[in-house]
């Protein structure tokens, strides 16, 4: 009886889901991708390494993001040269502030103790998570930020790198886009469906694993 069944199968779920989707190189494109916007400077990138963890984490699990997250950042961090602590030390925080049902695991087993649904989440908790992250951010810029310093030509040779040979599938990619965006919209409306999220977490899952 202490076991919920709910906080497993979304993990489980999401967990089998992402190491299907992963393979069409849609989170290297995206890696690469925040790397060049960001021109190579630290802070910046940090920043939007912090974002993308965030919004990730709200979707599809802080585990699962980090796991996702922490190789790439390691690559982009040693061809800067740089400590790449500090960035994970940020993609942590951001990762446990989140303000979704299926966001963090103790998020998952209070939804289904109590009831809630995607939206009462965001409803009550999405206001404060954003002043919360962005004070994170603020932190971080006076702990790190004003640290942070990398030789131009490491920053060359991060605009060098190509975003486009990342996606290694590109007909998964397709199919792993449309798949979120119904995963999304199942969680979003779980309660309305009368469906449990790990219901929708595993159903996707298999899905992937069929398809993908």
């Amino acid at each position: 009886s202490y076991v919920d069944l709910n906080t497993l199968g979304v993990l489980i779920g999401m967990m089998l889901f992402v190491a299907v989707v992963k393979n069409s190189g849609i989170f290297e494109y995206i890696a690469i991708k925040a790397a060049k916007i960001a021109k190579g400077r630290p802070w910046p990138l940090m920043v939007l390494f912090a974002l993308i963890t965030a919004v990730l984490s709200a979707f599809l699990d802080n585990v699962t993001t980090v796991l996702l997250i922490g190789p790439m950042t390691l690559a982009i961090t040693s061809m800067l040269r740089i400590n790449p602590i500090p960035f994970f030390m940020t993609q942590i925080m951001a990762s446990n502030i989140t303000a979704t049902l299926i966001g963090d695991p103790p998020n998952i087993m209070i939804g289904s103790a109590a009831g809630l649904s995607f939206t009462d989440f965001i409803t009550n908790t999405g206001v404060a998570v954003l002043f919360v992250l962005a004070a994170t951010i603020v932190c971080f810029y006076f702990i790190y930020g004003r640290k942070l310093h990398v030789e131009p030509e490491a920053m060359d040779s991060i605009l060098q790198l190509d975003e486009n040979k990342a996606i290694k599938d590109r007909s998964l990619l397709i199919k792993s886009v449309v798949m979120i965006l119904l995963v999304v919209f199942g969680f979003v409306f779980h309660s309305q469906l009368h469906l449990e999220s790990c219901t929708i977490a595993l159903t996707a899952a298999a899905v992937m694993l069929l398809i993908g």
